[in-house]
């Protein structure tokens, strides 16, 4: 779309005044001015274009509900980002994202749904804990090496995609995610879960694929019977613990034994 026709477009949008505008895969690498003058918008939608960077002006667009930024080549977020109070949902898929400003805090009264999958995430930004009315997280295919215990914090939560990151272990505080239903898990590092995943008493759906777990793909299967699933990577973790008490307890009767042989030698 060249720029005469986006500017056409924006100005029917403006005379109609639509609450909905879509400018999918546009090549667009900016965005004109008059675009944040269309203070009525509820939708916009910007997937698929070749944008770097998000203009200030993005602050006018007040009543925005849902704003569609994936498939772009973005690095940053601008703080006007954060000024969005009425977001619902935010997609950022298919960017070049590994840090969000601070400020993104001041979305948390409505941002349900937020869409992070495919940048470049090594942690999770600490903001993300504070956007306590979150119901949907999307993580799928970053750099994840872990999560921060304040996940925890997002007592709304009820989907969690982590798909393909390179978590080798889960915080015992995601347990306080009393309201999961849907936790996907394939492709990373995991070799247990937390013992106390049984608390997630509203879990519908677990999938665990290509990790290195202890169990028999036959039961990784069952991913709408989550409790299965816990149930007998808890006994595994148990008997483990239990080997290695075991053992521990043998090295040490061994030990006092050759101390005690020790002394008696010593004593004759």
């Amino acid at each position: 779309m060249n720029n005469q026709a986006l500017l056409d477009v924006i100005q029917q949008a403006a005379d109609e005044k639509k609450t909905v505008l879509h400018l999918f895969n546009e090549g667009l690498t900016t965005l004109p001015p008059e675009l944040f003058e269309l203070t009525h918008l509820k939708e916009l939608g910007l997937s698929g274009n070749q944008l770097t960077t998000l203009p200030r002006q993005l602050a006018n667009l007040s009543q925005l509900k849902v704003l569609y930024l994936s498939d772009n080549q973005l690095t940053t977020l601008p703080p006007a980002i954060c000024q969005l109070r009425q977001l619902k949902v935010l997609y950022l898929s298919n960017n070049q994202l590994n840090r969000l400003p601070f400020q993104m805090a001041r979305l948390s009264r409505r941002l349900e749904g937020l869409y992070l999958n495919g940048n470049l995430f090594t942690v999770l930004p600490r903001v993300i804990t504070k956007l306590s009315q979150l119901r949907l997280l999307i993580l799928n295919d970053n750099h994840l090496l872990t999560l921060p215990p304040e996940i925890g914090n997002l007592s709304q939560l009820e989907i969690l995609y982590l798909n393909n990151n390179q978590l080798k272990a889960l915080p015992p505080e995601i347990v306080k995610l009393s309201r999961l239903k849907r936790l996907y898990l394939n492709d990373n590092q995991l070799t247990r879960l937390p013992f106390a995943f049984y608390k997630l008493s509203e879990l519908e759906k677990l999938t665990l694929f290509e990790n290195p777990l202890p169990i028999h793909l036959d039961l990784l299967k069952q991913v709408n019977e989550p409790a299965k699933i816990i149930h007998f990577l808890n006994r595994q973790m148990l008997k483990q613990r239990m080997v290695q008490e075991n053992r521990q307890d043998f090295l040490v009767n061994l030990l006092e034994g050759l101390l005690l042989i020790l002394l008696m030698l010593l004593i004759l």
